[in-house]
């Protein structure tokens, strides 16, 4: 029978444990470094076996692991360098003291971050997702040997290595706080639109982790709506358009001023402002009656009358005309695109000009009720910028958080033995051999000094044997 499991991450004892909780992090972290002065040599051993066995299998008997003690360590000696007399670091046999236990399926998995602690580990063992060479085995304590594959089922990896998933309780909570947040920012956003912009914008991207993808939605939202208005305008262009904004443009011109081709340029571009003023030029030197009535219907009845119902003088008049309107229709689909697409915006623009009515599209969220959802979950509608679905909850099926983040810490314990080989695409293993020590370097992993596995081995190599 295994210990039971009391206070494992108790803060005020402070023991460091097999395991990637948050609290244990802590304790490695407030743990002093184990000074052995003023102890006798029995003291010493005593604290170092407490010490030690709080992290080496401590949900084992001390009978049963005194069972599995090994006096006999394994280790590497590299003895042609220091024949040579090459400098060799020492080798720390003493932590070796544990081997033992590095050789069981229920370690292994923990050592190769399929389980966030051993007891978890254990867990998957008896549930019967954990395989070894393709048979399921059910005995956490299984020896591995050399060669052995063994893996887990994913979606255990998953709800390992993920976070902890929400009771509905505390889904609705949350989401209610965050709900309220949200309406207490619209509404601030609708009264006052360019001011939440601006503070939207200075924020440093550490404080909002939702930034990049934000800007990156209102970017490609912004030039969709370039896009759109470049297709319309290009579908309004004709020729009777491009007449009236030269005559619109001559006429906003003061008396004894003269037109330009600059003045003209904003019509359809530098390049093709030569050909505006000399359709005005045309007209001007006609003293045609366009240059004082350029109303819509004057414009295309001069465009749109044949030959047979004006005079020739008119007919030579507009043929010139529209023979350069033609040129200038060509060209000003192309005008369009260039003037449209200089004001795009490129995926790397660190932000996105003023839109002044992006405060009407934001909508306040309902408060959830809370006993309607803990009767049918089902029933829960969630839909804020940043998560859709209850907190945690998304698919309530799954044993984890979803969307799946990874626990946190994680980075901490993210240390990865030499004698496993691991795939985290499968979720498989290779135990490649037992663990040993070399010059300079063990095998197993701990986080305590030599001196203290050291001490812990004389506890054991005299008591155990």
């Amino acid at each position: 029978m295994p210990r039971r499991a009391e206070v494992l991450t108790s803060l005020t004892r402070g023991k460091v444990r097999s395991s990637m909780s948050r609290f244990n992090l802590f304790n490695l972290y407030k743990k002093p470094r184990t000074n052995f002065q003023g102890k006798s040599l029995y003291q010493q051993k005593w604290a170092s076996k407490a010490d030690t066995r709080a992290y080496h299998g401590e949900h084992l008997t001390e009978s049963r692991w005194k069972h599995l003690f090994d006096p006999h360590l394994e280790s590497v000696a590299q003895l042609d360098a220091s024949l040579k007399g090459v400098q060799v670091a020492p080798t720390p046999v003493t932590l070796q003291t544990y081997a033992a236990l590095e050789k069981r399926l229920e370690f292994a998995l923990f050592r190769a971050m399929f389980a966030s602690s051993v007891r978890q580990a254990r867990q998957f063992i008896l549930a019967g997702d954990v395989k070894v060479n393709g048979v399921v085995v059910k005995h956490p304590s299984f020896p591995l040997r050399a060669g052995d594959v063994f893996n887990v089922e994913p979606e255990r990896v998953l709800q390992a290595m993920g976070k902890n998933k929400p009771s509905l309780t505390k889904a609705v909570r949350i989401d209610n706080l965050q709900i309220a947040t949200w309406n207490k920012y619209v509404k601030s956003a609708k009264e006052n639109p360019e001011a939440v912009w601006n503070v939207k914008k200075n924020k440093p991207q550490s404080l909002n982790t939702l930034s990049t993808k934000n800007d990156k939605e209102s970017i490609k939202k912004f030039n969709e709506t370039l896009q759109k208005k470049m297709i319309s305008e290009q579908n309004k262009t004709s020729r009777e358009s491009i007449l009236s904004k030269i005559l619109k443009s001559s006429a906003q011109v003061k008396e004894g001023d003269e037109v330009t081709a600059e003045l003209l340029s904003t019509i359809c571009g530098e390049k093709n402002a030569v050909k505006c003023l000399q359709v005005y030029q045309i007209l001007k030197d006609a003293n045609h009656k366009l240059l004082t009535e350029s109303s819509g219907k004057e414009i295309t009845e001069f465009i749109s009358k044949k030959s047979n119902e004006v005079s020739a003088d008119e007919h030579k008049l507009a043929t010139s005309v529209k023979q350069i309107l033609s040129e200038l229709l060509k060209s000003q689909n192309e005008f369009l695109r260039q003037s449209y697409n200089s004001q795009m915006l490129s995926e790397t623009s660190q932000s996105v000009p003023y839109d002044p009515e992006f405060a009407s599209k934001m909508r306040t969220h309902a408060k959830l009720n809370k006993d309607e959802i803990l009767e049918d979950e089902s029933k829960a509608v969630v839909e804020l910028p940043w998560q859709q679905g209850l907190f945690g909850r998304q698919d309530p099926t799954k044993p984890y958080f979803t969307p799946w983040a990874p626990r946190p810490f994680i980075g901490c314990f993210a240390i990865l033995p030499h004698h496993l080989e691991i795939s985290f695409e499968t979720c498989h293993a290779i135990y490649l051999r037992n663990p040993v020590s070399r010059p300079g370097h063990s095998e197993v992993i701990s986080p305590f000094p030599e001196a203290v596995h050291e001490r812990a081995y004389m506890y054991y190599a005299r008591k155990g044997m």
